[in-house]
């Protein structure tokens, strides 16, 4: 006694194939029309132009909103609930990133914090 499932029909066949086409057009539609992505979200967001007080902030302590390729940086711009912009260490400015709270991470520096 056998207890294979006899092999399905062409047109249930053809059924499948059409509902599996659909599905996959659908994920790479959803993928172009995504907004790209800012690689880490978050608190973290780069303005398209600084104000001219955070840019010689940056300028001065060696910053960038992007990141370093070939470096680890030493300290961060945070700005704080109130607007302050203040160089500190890259461990607190990793902390105000991950916390998602008033503060936000301008920048990471290359400067070592203040003491």
């Amino acid at each position: 006694m056998s207890h294979r499932l006899p092999p399905p029909s062409r047109r249930l066949q053809t059924a499948l194939l059409g509902v599996r086409a659909g599905a996959l057009s659908l994920v790479v539609l959803a993928g172009l029309w995504a907004p790209a992505h800012d690689e880490g979200g978050g608190s973290f967001a780069v303005t398209a132009d600084p104000s001219a007080r955070v840019q010689r902030m940056i300028d001065r302590h060696d910053c960038s909103t992007t990141g370093f390729d070939h470096a680890d940086p030493a300290s961060a711009l945070i700005r704080s609930a109130d607007g302050r912009v203040r160089l500190v260490s890259f461990d607190r400015g990793w902390q105000v990133f991950t916390r998602h709270g008033a503060a936000q991470l301008v920048a990471v520096c290359l400067d070592d914090p203040p003491r």
